[in-house]
């Protein structure tokens, strides 16, 4: 008998809930790290950017690999620029859903805190700039390709991630 007179095998039940509840506080806690530090990180090197590297100049880092100062009012690829209003509504409406989803799924694989933390990051990230900006801070330059950040990176790595979870988790069925 237990303190509350139940079978340790009435008790399990509460025991597993209590376990359950705090490992998926942890996986909360963790996703909100990340995501903070990625808004963090992404901020800092900006803020280093723009004091550093005038808009418009190319700074040689190695063959192929330039950091520049771009203004994006876009979204990726420079696409839908000069919507930046529009894009930083949809952008805010789309993390509040993708928060709720991630909460709802936190739990499924040990990577969807860390890919929803990488995206919500970064999402953010980006969101601060075109809201306080008018539009993103891209920097780095690799080849053809546009220019891109710390944020743009998260939110990539972050959505594989979350594929990847997706798919293993699909094979435990």
């Amino acid at each position: 008998m237990t303190g509350q007179g139940r079978t340790p095998r009435e008790a399990l039940p509460d025991a597993i809930s209590r376990r359950r509840k705090r490992e998926a506080g942890q996986r909360y806690r963790l996703m909100a790290l990340i995501a903070l530090g990625v808004v963090v990180l992404d901020q800092l090197v900006k803020v280093i950017i723009r004091a550093t590297i005038t808009p418009g100049e190319v700074v040689d880092i190695v063959p192929g690999l330039d950091f520049v100062h771009a203004i994006n009012t876009g979204i990726a690829f420079s696409l839908f620029s000069g919507s930046t209003g529009v894009i930083a509504v949809l952008t805010l409406i789309a993390i509040g859903v993708i928060a709720i989803v991630l909460v709802a799924y936190a739990g499924q694989h040990r990577l969807v805190p860390i890919g929803g933390g990488l995206l919500l990051g970064g999402s953010i990230g980006n969101l601060i700039d075109r809201i306080s900006r008018d539009g993103v801070t891209d920097f780095i330059a690799i080849g053809p390709w546009p220019p891109f950040n710390v944020a743009d990176m998260a939110v990539t790595f972050g959505a594989i991630l979350l594929v990847l979870a997706i798919v293993f988790s699909a094979g435990d069925d």
